[in-house]
Order: structure tokens, then C-alpha cells, then sequence
């Protein structure tokens, strides 16, 4: 062991530990997960000569993998996706089925969110001649849920909900995790237009209440997460203007801005390049490795998931965008390493810089793998093989 350790840069103590706390097979040791998972992607690319390559970046701490990589790629339980989000319509059968794909992408171990904004307001009349309950009461099913269901049998499970600031039942939304609320496990985010916001700054009452309320509840609880729409869908990849696609919310610790409808369930396969040892890298192929290496992942998904009635939704997202999360750890490791001022001008070339080589060498790679393996539907023309690529998720491994 002690010489393994010697081997993998990263490797101590606590890290161990946290890897045996659910993240390795029973038995394994932390080089044959490493094996597991490297020889899993180079296969699933039919390209067995990558593996020595992705252990290598793995082994030098260049990069980190995702908590479901870590647990399930490469095994017969559980899947290697990071972060679902579902659209929730506004039915009773939508609802339920929405909600019985959140306890199917929980069980197999992602973190998951919905958008309720569809969901009319409580007291609204109902065809059955009766009231609507509104949108929070629906969300205390997913809450139950998350309750009772873990990720992948490693954590409690976490689900994220999102409504419109100019929906109906706004006010009741902000009181989620208040002391006495029904509602105690969800996580919140509200969506922001631009209109909203500027009659908020220009003066008007009712919203200036609301805005109060929503910076009062991040101060006390942490939430809502705050999303804005507008800006958002300005910049958000081509191929999703052109198609006219709207992104209505982001997932559970909301770095990913996709688009989720009745049929798609966004999906996003994380992973990060280690900025502390940017300057080992920085020379070489480890971002495109990167971006090869949760190609493959996608492709592990969409193999596993294969006539689950449940993950029809996200698998049909997977295989029609392919959208991909590289990000970044290590950025304050870094500048204390090399004695940069947080808020210096250096550091701000430094991010620059390294978050600009990071997209270039992305771009590259997913055009290489689109000229290999075929561009997916959403991207035919485009020359590329996944609608995004970056995403900068939190990290504790």
C-alpha cells in the first residue's frame, strides 16, 4: 500500500478514506479502481491503447473524476453521471413519471434537479371542477423522496428545485426550509427574467418585497440559487439558438445550463483538471485526454441505461447531445503555490489564461472525436460531438 501510495500523487490518508466510504468495490484497492475505470473508457472508445495515458493523468493528480465515475464506471451497479434535471409538465401523470425518473437517477447515484415553472399556481381551477394545490405542495413529493432514497447507496439523495420569481406561489417557494416548513431536504433556485429585474430596480413594490425576501433566505439558509434566464439562454451554445431551445433551469449545484423538455432529461458527465498542476500540463494532451475520457462515460451511460424505462428521458438527452462538464480544482492552490494575490491582476491573467487553453483544447477534442465517431443528431453539421463541454462543478475530492 504504502508503496501505491508513493505512485499516486494525490493519495494519503483522508483521501483513502473518503474513497472507502462507498466510492470503491468491496475489496478493491484505490489502483484498481483506477484500473477499472481507465481500461472502461479506453474500451468504450475502441481504443485500448488510451488507458496507460488516462491512468497516468489520474496517477499525477492532473486530473480528479466525478464521485459517480469514481463508484460505478467500469461496474455492473450504478451509472457515472454526475448531475440530471427533469421538466416537470403540468399533469398528474407528468408529475409522477417525472418524479419516478428523479428516484431512478437517484438510486443509481446522480444528483438531480426539476423546473416547475409549468405548474399553475395554488387555487387555480383544475378541469375536475377542483383547485389546483399549486407548485411547493408537489415538490414535498420529491422531498419525501430524496428522504427515503440514496445515491447509489453512497449518499442521502439531493434534488434542486427551481420555479419562476414571477410565478404565482413564489412567496410560499421562499418559505422552503424555514423553520416549521413541511418541506426540509430540497434545495431551491429561483428563475430570473430580465423584465422582473429591471421593474425590481426601478422601483416597483411587490417585487422589491420579493427580492428582500430571496437576499433575506440566502443570507440565513444559502438559497435560493438565483438563475437568470435571460442571460442564460444569450449565451448558451449555437446549435440551441438555432433550434430555438429555451434552457428553463440548471441542475443540483447549478453550474450546467441545458435545456430539458417532456421527452429530454439534461444530463452532464463531470470531471476536473487540477489548476495546482496547471504548469505539468499545460504543455500536454491532458485536456483533450479529458474530454476523450467522458466521451467515453457518456457511452457507458447510454449503454447501461438501455431499456430502462425510467432513464429513457436522460438517455435520449445522452445520445442526441452528448453534453459534456470538464471543470477545474486547485485554482487557490495554485496562486498560494506560486504567491499571486487573489484579486492581483496576475491571478486574473492566470485565470484567463488557463480557462481559455482549456476551451481551445476541448473544442479540438470533441471535433476529433465527432470526425471518429459521428456527430449526434442535435449536432449534425456543427463538426462537433457534444453540445457543451466545460463546466465548473464544487469540488471536495
Amino acid at each position: 500500500m504504502e508503496e501505491q501510495k508513493n505512485n499516486i500523487w494525490w493519495l494519503n490518508e483522508e483521501s483513502e478514506q473518503m474513497l472507502n466510504r462507498g466510492y470503491l468495490l468491496k475489496g478493491e484497492t484505490v489502483d484498481g479502481a483506477i484500473d477499472r475505470i481507465t481500461t472502461a473508457a479506453a474500451k468504450k472508445l475502441y481504443k485500448p491503447e488510451l488507458q496507460p495515458a488516462f491512468k497516468e493523468m489520474i496517477m499525477k493528480g492532473w486530473i480528479s473524476f466525478s464521485s459517480p465515475v469514481w463508484a460505478n464506471m467500469g461496474t455492473q451497479r450504478g451509472l457515472p453521471i454526475s448531475c440530471f434535471n427533469v421538466h416537470i409538465p403540468d399533469s398528474i401523470e407528468g408529475i409522477t413519471h417525472k418524479m419516478g425518473e428523479v428516484i431512478m437517477q437517484t438510486k443509481i447515484g446522480g444528483g438531480t434537479s426539476g423546473y416547475f415553472g409549468e405548474l399553475r399556481n395554488r387555487g387555480t381551477a383544475v378541469t375536475d371542477n377542483g383547485k389546483s394545490s399549486g407548485a411547493v405542495s408537489f415538490m414535498k413529493l420529491f422531498d419525501t423522496s430524496m428522504d427515503v432514497v440514496s445515491q447509489g447507496g453512497v449518499r442521502r439523495g439531493a434534488f434542486a428545485a427551481y420555479l419562476d420569481v414571477d410565478h404565482g406561489d413564489i412567496e410560499e417557494f421562499l418559505s422552503i426550509k424555514d423553520i416549521g416548513s413541511p418541506i426540509q431536504n430540497l434545495f431551491t433556485g429561483i428563475c430570473v427574467p430580465d423584465y422582473w429585474m429591471q421593474d425590481m430596480i426601478d422601483g416597483d413594490a411587490d417585487k422589491r418585497k420579493i427580492w428582500a425576501r430571496v437576499l433575506e433566505s440566502r443570507q440565513q439558509k444559502g438559497l435560493p440559487y438565483i438563475f437568470f434566464t435571460d442571460n442564460v439562454n444569450r449565451n448558451k451554445p449555437q446549435v440551441y439558438k438555432d433550434l430555438g431551445l429555451t434552457i428553463n433551469a440548471s441542475n443540483l449545484c447549478s453550474e450546467i445550463m441545458l435545456p430539458s423538455t417532456r421527452e429530454e432529461s439534461f444530463i452532464c458527465c463531470l470531471s476536473s483538471m487540477n489548476l495546482e498542476l496547471y504548469d505539468e500540463w499545460k504543455d500536454t494532451n491532458a485536456v483533450k485526454l479529458a474530454i476523450y475520457f467522458l466521451d467515453a462515460v457518456l457511452s457507458e451511460f447510454i449503454d447501461k441505461t438501455e431499456g430502462n424505462y425510467y432513464l429513457t428521458s436522460a438517455r435520449n438527452f445522452a445520445m442526441r447531445h452528448r453534453a459534456l462538464g470538464l471543470g477545474v480544482l486547485g485554482y487557490h492552490s495554485y496562486l498560494q503555490k506560486n504567491m499571486i494575490p487573489f484579486e492581483s491582476f496576475e491571478a486574473t491573467q492566470f485565470n484567463a489564461r488557463a480557462f481559455r487553453h482549456i476551451k481551445e483544447q476541448s473544442e479540438i477534442a470533441s471535433k476529433e472525436l465527432a470526425n471518429i465517431y459521428g456527430e449526434p443528431d442535435m449536432l449534425k453539421g456543427y463538426g462537433l460531438r457534444n453540445t457543451t463541454l466545460m463546466a465548473i462543478a464544487p469540488t471536495t475530492s
